[in-house]
């Protein structure tokens, strides 16, 4: 054993001289640092840091503010607005060291369409394709031609979708179609074994029509209708969605204004949900008239958010 180690420190001073003598030759003033390696980057830069500019805010120009459907259009377009606005139903995604996960299903969306829908979602399990669809949902939403591939066949990923527009549209007779499909099933097909049905819908940036806001599941205990493109009838909300745990109305420009917003917010029984628990209402101007008609008749107030 001391040989071993003798000729081990000898074989050590031998390359330690003949590093020298080379430095020496080519008259280098390098010198080999104990950190080199230890604190550089292993992952490729695109990898490391998010794909997306700084969300620093550039300074106000001068003269009047836009309005705020304007810079809400633009802001819209940024990962940090989808993130923030998504921030009261989902859990935040990672941003400066993303995940193994993160990083193998951000390739796999990168496929093209076809090849993507036929050779890599199926075998894709439920929670994967929940979290692909909130990471794509932030840095880079999925088109129809990917995202619909990743909610069959039960209709949604692991009891959530998220639909974000422009790039993908919800069809006005989506859950008809897919209430019509699970009835048409084998009657006696066991129950148990079936998926858990849906309990988060995330609508941003897109439209919704009438239609299809009566026919929501009433399984929704978690909706999120944010900066929708057209105004909609909040008072149907009560009797489709009875269930409703957390409401998220946040950037709607056509409840800007405190008229606009009182007008849409007062038809709204808001005492019909019995569990809601939390309502956003960011960048929404709501009087305190109507924050007092939320609450009344409560045991436990709903928490309000408005920034």
């Amino acid at each position: 054993m001391a040989h071993s180690g003798g000729v081990n420190d000898r074989l050590h001073a031998l390359r330690g001289e003949h590093f020298r003598r080379a430095q020496n030759v080519r008259r280098s003033l390098t010198h080999v640092s104990a950190n080199i390696g230890r604190t550089v980057p292993t992952l490729p830069i695109d990898l490391t840091l998010p794909d997306y500019p700084s969300a620093k805010a550039p300074a106000s120009a001068p003269g009047p503010q836009p309005p705020k459907s304007w810079t809400l259009t633009k802001s819209s377009e940024s990962p940090h607005w989808r993130q923030r606005a998504l921030s009261l139903l989902l859990p935040p995604v990672p941003t400066r060291v993303p995940t193994l996960a993160g990083l193998c299903l951000r390739s796999l969306a990168a496929l093209p369409a076809q090849e993507f829908a036929v050779d890599i979602v199926p075998w894709l399990a439920p929670h994967l394709r929940r979290d692909l669809v909130r990471h794509a949902a932030v840095y880079a939403p999925l088109g129809g031609a990917k995202l619909w591939p990743l909610y069959e066949p039960d209709g949604h990923a692991d009891t959530e979708m998220i639909v974000v527009g422009p790039y993908a549209g919800l069809r006005d007779d989506y859950f008809i179609r897919e209430s019509t499909n699970k009835a048409g099933e084998d009657w006696d097909a066991d129950v148990d074994q079936g998926a858990e049905p849906l309990s988060t819908l995330v609508l941003m940036c897109t439209r919704l029509a009438t239609s299809t806001l009566l026919s929501l599941p009433p399984t929704i205990t978690r909706l999120a209708l944010l900066n929708l493109t057209t105004p909609i009838p909040l008072h149907r909300l009560p009797s489709t969605c009875p269930l409703l745990v957390v409401l998220d109305l946040s950037y709607n420009v056509w409840l800007c204004t405190v008229d606009e917003s009182d007008r849409a917010l007062d038809r709204v029984e808001w005492s019909r949900w019995s569990c809601l628990g939390v309502l956003g209402l960011r960048e929404c101007a709501v009087s305190s008239m109507m924050l007092g008609r939320v609450n009344r008749g409560r045991w436990d107030d709903v928490e309000v958010v408005l920034q």
